[in-house]
């Protein structure tokens, strides 16, 4: 079962990895850039190992499998630009083997991911209206990709504020 999604809410965005990729199977990406963020948070650039040129399409909301190899894989939430499917960018916590593993990788680095999986959320529903978004901590990351699609397309909404917050300013 193809488990890819199509999120026609959130701007027809078209999400998959590579037409007709199987998504139980992984692909290659390198870490083109880490970045840590706090002592046990840190954020990961990737491009495919394969085609560097091939776009990872997602709409905000969705998710991918990242696979640690020798650790096995975990779900994390894509935290980056929707419009620049370039480049796909997760920040994650440390709390488990899998992810301490992958927060000990540098450049040049390979992870495998699947996916994106999720439906994605409807931005495009809240056109025309106010807009409120609010994170706490590591919360705020997942939000990253509807914030930069809201800002791409600004005067389509009304007032837009976030509230966050977080342990230590």
């Amino acid at each position: 079962m193809n488990q890819t999604a199509t999120a026609p809410a959130s701007g027809g965005i078209k999400a998959g990895l590579q037409p007709g990729a199987d998504p139980m199977l992984p692909v290659p990406y390198i870490i083109q850039k880490t970045r840590r963020e706090l002592r046990d948070t840190f954020t990961l650039e990737l491009t495919p190992a394969l085609n560097p040129d091939q776009p990872f399409h997602f709409a905000p909301g969705q998710f991918t499998m990242l696979y640690a190899f020798g650790y096995g894989e975990v779900p994390i939430s894509i935290s980056g630009d929707p419009a620049k499917p370039g480049t796909l960018i997760h920040t994650i916590r440390e709390v488990g083997a899998i992810t301490r593993a992958l927060g000990r990788l540098k450049r040049g680095a390979s992870v495998g991911v699947r996916g994106p999986f999720g439906v994605g959320w409807p931005v495009t529903a809240a056109e025309g209206s106010d807009v409120v978004i609010l994170a706490g901590g590591l919360g705020l990351a997942p939000l990253r990709p509807a914030i930069y699609q809201i800002l791409a397309q600004r005067a389509r909404y009304g007032n837009v504020c976030i509230y966050y917050g977080a342990r230590s300013p």
